[in-house]
């Protein structure tokens, strides 16, 4: 049976009569097992009505007059006729049926089950279509409200239709032949996408060959850059590179090494030689570097890195269960260092790795808690002393522990997720706050420090125009701020998103010049319109002396390459006259102001005490 996504009966294959009737059999033929009661569509459907949001769910089998369900929520009826049914337009589709508002589709806007319980105006029903082709009925969401309903929603409602399709063949196939139930125990410990032993089946063989060998290396490594696929080119391409690198893995083990899927982006091999540490290390140092290959999914080459955790039996634990958790907090190790590090598990960090994990909890509930605030650092025309700008810096107004600056967390914050989300939340803040300034009179310009996160989606000047125009703020009065280390890291790319972000008209700052992580060739590949000299030239400078004379040096690179430039860690009167005699245009540092909340900016400003 042949469907196009939008196929209808009679299109392909016949009379819609015969491919009806054909459907109604297969119905008859998976029918006898829906008496019987399963847990599993039950949480099926409370999964969906959590998940979605929605009033109601079903898993809904349509016969010749009418549908049934086989497990319900949100509704009261176990038949309904199918002259009413929503579910019976979904049977010749092969994507979802949606309908975001049933009042203003021709199809059901006279629908009983409209107008009358559940009230249905938004549904959404994916085809529980079995091996022979045929549909049986859906996995359905109903709604008492319109909504709307996007792919990532569709692709989620397929895979739980999925879930159901195959507990119906698990059912169907109960009594078959030694054969069939060989091929499902397969698939029982077989990851489905790369075809390798699932995470069941690799304890079942690790804890065999402990048991017989009583020796081994285990390595746990997981995909740096993976989510970040699938956010940019979608599920299926993130499923196809999982593929990809589960072959090329299987490419490089040996006979004896074990190697399974454990799920998501996670990969492990058990060694299953003496337990040589050196042997380890050389087997993980080649899956390390077959990374840097890349990956070509879908005609995109893909960079992935990955870090290593390694625990070795007996002497990091006996047990497949020990070994786990302990190259688990290894690869937590490895990934702290970066750059696709290889990492031991070493007993005397365990509480220092426990502590960084309780960091990252303690991070993410600050950002769902609103606990993140921005304090504001003056910038200073070093001419006339006027405060001219401000530096949004990050904080973090921790319950228990106070006021915390950016040096407790931000080193944690950067290696997690969140990174990114907090990221755009300061960027926003900074640029609301910058226009309740200018709405006030103050016309300041606020710089917003960028994590190495925000250059990963692509979607950086998108964010900044959006947000200046949600504002109404002029893009002369918004700076972003990099680092060096961030600017080395992928030049090419962080390029074309400042040169978006520079055709706005906003602001590049380079901070930290000159502390030796980039090359001045920087200033010919970036967009950069302002310098910051780092404060450990300014901290210690006098006149005539190697610090002076570097500052010297970096105001006049500036003024070749006609670029701005601000001092940091200004912190006395004879900083800011030996930067003012240089001629460098502004000054920052507490001489002129503390990172302060932006109300004491403005009141600052006010009180004309800078």
């Amino acid at each position: 049976m042949r469907l196009s996504r939008d196929a209808t009966p009679g299109e392909d294959g016949g009379p819609a009569s015969d491919l009806e009737e054909a459907r109604l059999a297969e119905v008859a033929a998976y029918c006898p097992t829906m008496g019987l009661p399963d847990a599993e569509f039950d949480h099926v459907v409370e999964l969906a009505v959590a998940l979605f949001g929605v009033s109601g769910a079903m898993i809904s089998f349509v016969e010749r007059n009418e549908q049934f369900f086989a497990a319900r929520r949100g509704v009261d009826a176990a038949r309904t006729p199918r002259s009413q049914s929503f579910c019976a337009h979904a049977l010749d589709r092969i994507s979802p049926l949606v309908v975001e508002d049933a009042l203003l589709d021709p199809r059901f806007a006279d629908n009983p089950l409209v107008h009358g319980p559940p009230h249905i105006r938004f549904y959404a029903g994916a085809p529980l279509r079995v091996s022979s082709g045929a549909a049986l009925g859906t996995l359905c969401l109903i709604n008492t409200e319109p909504q709307g309903f996007d792919a990532h929603q569709r692709r989620l409602l397929e895979s739980l239709a999925g879930i159901v399709v195959d507990r119906l063949e698990l059912r169907r196939s109960r009594h078959n032949s030694d054969t069939s139930r060989r091929h499902l125990a397969k698939l029982a410990h077989t990851d489905a996408l790369t075809g390798l032993p699932n995470r069941m089946r690799f304890h079942e063989r690790a804890r065999q060959v402990l048991s017989e060998r009583g020796a081994g290396a285990l390595l746990l490594f997981d995909l740096d850059g993976f989510k970040d696929v699938n956010d940019v080119f979608g599920h299926a391409t993130g499923d196809r590179l999982l593929a990809a690198v589960g072959e090329r893995l299987s490419g490089l083990i040996e006979d004896d090494h074990l190697l399974a899927r454990l799920g998501g982006d996670e990969f492990v091999i058990l060694l299953g030689g003496g337990g040589d540490a050196r042997q380890a290390y050389r087997v993980a140092e080649s899956l390390r570097l077959s990374f840097q290959q890349g990956f070509v999914v879908d005609g995109q080459n893909l960079q992935l890195e990955t870090c290593i955790g390694v625990a070795m039996a007996p002497h990091h634990g006996e047990t497949i269960e020990t070994l786990m958790r302990h190259a688990d907090l290894a690869l937590y190790r490895a990934k702290a260092e970066g750059g696709g590090a290889v990492g031991y598990f070493e007993p005397h960090v365990r509480h220092k790795v426990e502590a960084r994990r309780s960091l990252q909890s303690e991070l993410t509930l600050a950002f769902e808690r609103n606990e993140f605030e921005l304090h504001y650092q003056p910038q200073v025309r070093l001419s006339d002393r006027k405060v001219v700008g401000a530096e949004a810096l990050l904080r973090w107004r921790h319950p228990e522990r106070g006021l915390l600056p950016p040096g407790v967390f931000l080193d944690t914050l950067e290696t997690m997720p969140l990174s990114a989300r907090v990221g755009d939340w300061v960027l926003r803040t900074a640029i609301g706050q910058a226009a309740h300034w200018l709405s006030a009179g103050a016309r300041l310009r606020v710089a917003a420090n960028l994590s190495p996160a925000q250059f990963l989606t692509g979607s950086l000047p998108d964010t900044v125009a959006a947000e200046l125009a949600r504002h109404k703020l002029p893009a002369s009065l918004l700076e972003l701020e990099m680092t060096e280390r961030i600017a080395v890291k992928n030049t090419a790319a962080v390029a074309s998103m400042l040169s978006g972000v520079r055709g706005l008209g906003v602001g590049v700052a380079l901070d930290d010049f000159g502390t030796g992580f980039a090359s001045l060739s920087l200033l010919k590949d970036l967009p950069v319109s302002r310098l910051k000299i780092d404060r450990s030239f300014t901290k210690d400078a006098v006149a005539g002396g190697q610090d002076a004379a570097l500052i010297e040096a970096v105001l006049q690179l500036s003024r070749a390459f006609d670029l701005d430039v601000v001092a940091e860690g200004i912190e006395t009167a004879e900083q800011a006259q030996l930067l003012t005699d240089a001629r460098c245009s502004e000054g920052q540092g507490y001489f002129f102001g503390r990172p302060m909340p932006a109300n004491d900016l403005l009141a600052l400003i006010g009180g004309g005490r800078a």
